[in-house]
């Protein structure tokens, strides 16, 4: 055990952010998400929110600028009528990334989601129960 390092980041996760070069995508995945099925490498977070795993990993991987959107989720579908509570939790944690005006919650299709994470450099899957909580983020170049 090591002194201010979050328990939600395990050492797993943390050698998949360290690894990552810039404008890979990692997806944070709720656990509801079949992360075996569509990714290539998986890795686990005893993470119980998505959006406070988020926080955490922010603080070491800056997002990219390079392109419009570093940051996407899935738009629900098959009758699903309402935003997806996690959105504003989401919202609020990128509100404090620095240079947050460029931070958008891009919302992307269930299949053009799922095409993406399958190319993702890894899966971080949690015990998030929340449905649509899956995000995906862009790595941005380290200054």
């Amino acid at each position: 055990m090591l002194m201010d390092i979050s328990s939600l980041i395990t050492p797993e996760v943390y050698e998949i952010i360290y690894r990552m070069g810039h404008m890979d995508e990692l997806l944070i995945a709720d656990a509801n998400y079949y992360a075996s099925a569509l990714s290539t490498r998986v890795v686990f977070s005893y993470s119980e929110h998505n959006h406070t795993l988020l926080a955490e990993i922010l603080k070491y991987l800056p997002l990219d600028t390079d392109e419009e959107f570093a940051v996407n989720v899935m738009t629900p579908d098959h009758g699903y009528l309402h935003e997806p509570e996690i959105w504003a939790d989401y919202t609020a944690v990128l509100s404090k990334v620095s240079d947050s005006s460029a931070v958008i919650l891009n919302k992307i299709s269930r299949q053009e989601f799922y095409t993406r994470t399958r190319k993702a450099y890894a899966t971080i899957q949690t015990s998030d129960p929340r449905l649509y909580a899956d995000i995906l983020i862009r790595k941005g170049v380290v200054c």
